[in-house]
């Protein structure tokens, strides 16, 4: 048995390995006492970030202080202190309306009626899960290759041309640069299984627009109700940090936002991460993921265990884990519960792409505010 999935298998056994040993390698002689990509950034530049990220995570006092001084600072300036207020009723309407769609939710279930219905005639292939591992070996794979062949490209062209390309150093582009081809090559792999495995097409997943403004609606209706659950956990998080003085750093993304100057790269990192992002993690997630454990271990676990890996994904700094472990594990279990009723991706894309653009924003709100005292 044993040589018979050697023999199936050699090719993502060898590419694994290489994965491994390429991430491994390299940081056995690293200096322990270096962060992660220290030497792309200059001392300048490091301390600027952590400028741009202090005070995201404060206790209650310093919090009512910043808010006051926020609050003084807008007074000044009529329009911008209506478009704080604006924001804060904005907040709270959707606060409340979150709280009426989950009442309304409830009650339903409790009543044994049917709140989401099926909006798609979906046909998933009936994978397994260990072509999601081939899957990912594959997409990754194929991102070294390319990371391989574009640094060896862009060194060939500084040294031909005479000309320095300190940008692809940077660790924002990078990070910015990396994701992109990453996701991309997830969404080819995707593409090259579907129809050259089982013949199919984006569709059997649930990728349709059929009923697609009622399942923009399921979405919306879905991020309304998600709101005011998430943020309950937020504030429950928050209270256990000030008690235990705990002050964790924002998430790799949040702290780009909060502190990058460079318009293009903002501008790119935010289409990401609203849309291109969310819409890729869907087709993974939701469409083939979760497939294939529901396909194999049935519909809760298929939920459970998507919800806690999309989580960790997310969460892969060590300190953020205290701050966004539970609500993006909620929000994954939300994401996959409209996709198994509706049987469509359009609404998680959707609760998804409305999550991010909110967060985005509020990231962006913070910053400006901040930036006024």
């Amino acid at each position: 048995m044993m040589v018979k999935f050697l023999k199936n298998n050699w090719l993502y056994i060898i590419l694994l390995s290489l994965i491994i040993a390429i991430n491994v390698l390299p940081r056995a002689g690293e200096k322990q006492e270096k962060p992660a990509g220290s030497a792309l950034l200059s001392g300048e530049k490091q301390a600027a970030k952590k400028k741009g990220q202090e005070g995201l995570f404060v206790n209650f006092k310093d919090a009512q202080d910043k808010s006051a001084r926020i609050e003084s600072a807008l007074m000044e300036k009529p329009a911008l202190y209506l478009f704080y207020i604006s924001v804060n009723l904005l907040i709270a309407f959707i606060f409340l309306l979150g709280l009426i769609i989950d009442g309304y939710f409830l009650l339903n279930k409790f009543k044994k009626k049917k709140v989401l219905e099926k909006t798609t005639e979906n046909n998933p292939p009936a994978w397994g899960i260990d072509e999601v591992f081939k899957i990912i070996i594959l997409a990754i794979a194929f991102s070294y290759i390319f990371f391989i062949v574009s640094a060896f490209a862009v060194n060939m062209t500084e040294t031909l041309y005479k000309i320095d390309l300190d940008f692809f150093a940077s660790r924002d582009f990078r990070m910015i640069f990396d994701t992109i081809v990453l996701d991309l090559f997830v969404f080819f792999v995707i593409i090259l299984f579907l129809a050259k495995r089982h013949g199919r097409k984006l569709s059997s997943v649930g990728l349709s627009q059929k009923n697609l403004l009622k399942n923009i609606f399921y979405g919306s209706c879905g991020y309304l109700g998600v709101v005011p659950l998430i943020s309950l956990i937020g504030v429950l998080v928050y209270i256990i940090l000030n008690m235990l003085n705990l002050k964790p750093e924002p998430q790799p993304i949040v702290g780009f936002f909060l502190a990058e100057k460079n318009a293009a790269l903002i501008f790119i990192s935010s289409l990401i991460a609203a849309f291109f992002g969310p819409i890729i993690e869907e087709i993974f997630f939701r469409g083939v993921m979760y497939n294939a454990i529901k396909r194999k271990l049935g519909v809760f676990w298929g939920i459970m265990i998507t919800s806690v890996l999309f989580s960790f994904l997310h969460v892969h700094a060590a300190t953020y884990f205290l701050v966004g472990f539970i609500p993006i594990a909620i929000l994954g279990a939300v994401l996959a519960y409209l996709y198994e009723k509706t049987q469509s991706l359009i609404p998680s894309i959707t609760l998804h792409v409305l999550n991010n653009v909110g967060s985005v924003f509020m990231v962006f709100l913070f910053r400006y505010f901040n930036s006024v005292i």
